[in-house]
């Protein structure tokens, strides 16, 4: 990929709009100990309402939040995010989610600085999703990001721009990313049937007695057995889903030998009749690699099955 180049650093007289998030009043933090409250009372009295607006999900736990600057080399710095105790539930009745809320307007800029920052880490011991106790951590490295100030007293986080191709560009705010998690395969297999449920019944469908069984396959592949019953007006029928999953050193992932059963016999010859449909579907492997965060590419995937689920990705 191209990198967009970095323009040069306190040019505030750059005739490209500046793509900048207002976090505070001017003016900017200038010791770690200015730059973690400016940030942490960001986190914890800006960023729930954000949420709030958004009827898809419900956040709480973010006024417990703590953020933590400290030196690096030089006069860099680490930005340490604990989320841990932070609780996001989703509605999986709402088809539609809401316009994102508006932020402060930026105005004209008057001064920039580098922020100084080398990286970001946010983590969770644990945060809870959609009742799992999730252990989170994500680690942005290669920060780009400057404190901008506006003629309104506004402070706020600014994208750098550079040039890429002769053109003008926004510089990506990080060269790497880790996104790391795990948690017990019973309360992920719990939150997905929750949610499968209430999407089910949101359509007229009830859905019962639906278990789930991921099992290690080798280093990198996983067995998934899946069973449930459904139940759409008159029609009744038991489930069953399985196959053996493999990811490969060029990231795509494999679904082999794939089969949906039933113990319904009209259901079952129903199947038959799909069955090769349902393998033609599902031969193609799925690229991981279009889980890129453009212009970050997915570099490395991991995953641990067992008691607890974890999956590690890697982009740069």
């Amino acid at each position: 990929m191209e990198t967009p180049q970095h323009g040069p650093e306190g040019d505030a007289s750059s005739e490209v709009e500046p793509e900048a998030l207002v976090i505070a009043t001017a003016p900017r933090p200038t010791t770690p100990e200015a730059v973690s409250r400016v940030l942490e009372r960001f986190v914890r009295e800006v960023m729930p309402p954000i949420f709030d607006a958004d009827n898809t999900m419900d956040v709480r736990g973010l006024d417990l939040a703590r953020v933590t600057a400290h030196p690096l080399a030089g006069d860099l710095l680490g930005i340490d995010i604990d989320l841990t105790g932070v609780q996001v539930t989703f509605d999986a009745t709402v088809e539609e989610a809401p316009p994102l809320p508006e932020f402060p307007e930026f105005g004209t800029e008057v001064a920039r600085t580098d922020a100084r920052v080398a990286e970001v880490r946010v983590r969770g011991l644990p945060v809870r999703i959609q009742g799992a106790e999730v252990e989170a951590s994500i680690t942005a490295a290669g920060v780009h990001v400057d404190w901008a100030e506006d003629d309104r007293g506004q402070l706020a986080l600014a994208l750098r721009q550079g040039t890429a191709g002769g053109e003008a560009a926004t510089v990506f705010p990080v060269d790497t990313l880790l996104i790391d998690v795990s948690a017990r395969q019973r309360e992920v297999v719990d939150a997905l049937v929750s949610i499968v449920t209430e999407s089910g019944e949101s359509q007229g469908i009830h859905v019962s007695d639906v278990d789930l069984e991921l099992t290690q396959a080798g280093p990198r592949g996983a067995h998934l057995h899946a069973s449930g019953k459904v139940r759409r007006g008159f029609l009744r029928a038991s489930l069953l889903f399985t196959t053996e999953a493999q990811l490969g050193d060029d990231l795509k992932l494999q679904l082999i030998n794939p089969r949906l059963t039933s113990r319904n016999p009209l259901i079952g010859l129903l199947l038959l009749a799909v069955r090769s449909q349902i393998r033609e579907e599902l031969k193609d492997p799925i690229d991981l690699r279009d889980l890129q965060l453009d212009p970050l590419k997915l570099a490395d995937a991991q995953f641990e099955v067992g008691e607890r689920l974890r999956l590690r990705l890697q982009y740069d």
